[in-house]
């Protein structure tokens, strides 16, 4: 009799186990869809840290320096970039990533051409200079609105962003199958505790709260280390390097609050149980 007790917590305990496992994957795999594989929250983040307006300071900075090399001063494109500009840029640039049939192209290219070009050329009127070649200075604006591009439209992070979302029906089957397969496991526990609902929370407690604590653990170590933050050390732009650490700690302490989540359902569960265990003794 003792041996069959030992055999039957053990297979209890055994599912329980596995169906932590199921519950980790799911909670890793929400995560994913939650974050790296949500356009919103990209532009949340951008929106978060200000992406838009410290980009364009760059720009305008960037480009500024880059012409004064063809003796335009500073002053005359200190603010020839605007924010929502760039912003509709970004924005494209992002749901380019996301959305693979989107064609992605550089919005008001003209306009922007032509407001260079105007700024160039009343300095120049201003100052009484005579321009020689309006091929060397269309040379100039073009070159300045290669810069421009740059920033806007980073060709890393576009290759390396569509190459992820082709993993995105995967990730969708494996969210549903393992969201299944733990529903099934809590089924076959209910079935092996013969209906006792106390049980299964007893049992399904522990497959929260395992979850819930590798679900935190690992993620915050690595925050407080700052290992993936350390990406966006190589990155030239500031603006940039705030957006993707922002971003990818965004990611993690998205794995914390979910793991949060599920240890406190794991503790609810096991009150909850241990009540009713209680409740049900005291009637006998």
């Amino acid at each position: 009799m003792g041996d069959n007790n030992f055999f039957s917590t053990f297979s209890q305990m055994f599912l329980s186990f596995i169906g932590s496992v199921f519950l980790v994957s799911f909670l890793i795999l929400l995560s994913l869809r939650l974050s790296l594989f949500s356009e919103k929250h990209m532009l949340k983040v951008a929106d978060q840290t200000d992406y838009y307006a410290k980009l364009t300071s760059e720009i305008n900075k960037e480009s500024a320096n880059f012409a004064l090399g063809s003796n335009v001063p500073k002053e005359i494109l200190k603010n020839v970039f605007d924010t929502n500009t760039v912003k509709l840029n970004v924005t494209a640039y992002i749901q380019a990533i996301y959305t693979s049939k989107v064609k992605l192209r550089l919005e008001n290219k003209a306009a922007l051409s032509d407001k260079l070009l105007q700024k160039i050329e009343k300095y120049a009127v201003d100052k009484g200079l005579e321009i020689q070649s309006k091929d060397s200075l269309n040379t100039l604006v073009d070159k300045i609105i290669v810069i421009y591009k740059g920033y806007v439209h980073p060709p890393f992070l576009l290759s390396f962003g569509q190459k992820v979302m082709n993993f995105k029906k995967y990730l969708t089957i494996g969210l549903i199958v393992s969201g299944v397969l733990f529903f099934l496991i809590a089924i076959f526990l209910l079935i092996s505790l013969h209906g006792y609902i106390h049980r299964l929370l007893r049992f399904t407690s522990y497959s929260f709260v395992a979850a819930g604590l590798m679900g935190m653990v690992v993620p915050a170590v690595i925050l407080l280390k700052g290992v993936f933050a350390k990406a966006a050390v190589g990155v030239k732009s500031q603006a940039m390097s705030l957006f993707i650490r922002t971003y990818i700690n965004s990611f993690l302490w998205m794995f914390v609050i979910i793991g949060g989540i599920l240890l406190v359902l794991g503790i609810i569960s096991a009150v909850i149980s241990e009540r009713k265990r209680a409740k049900l003794i005291y009637v006998r």
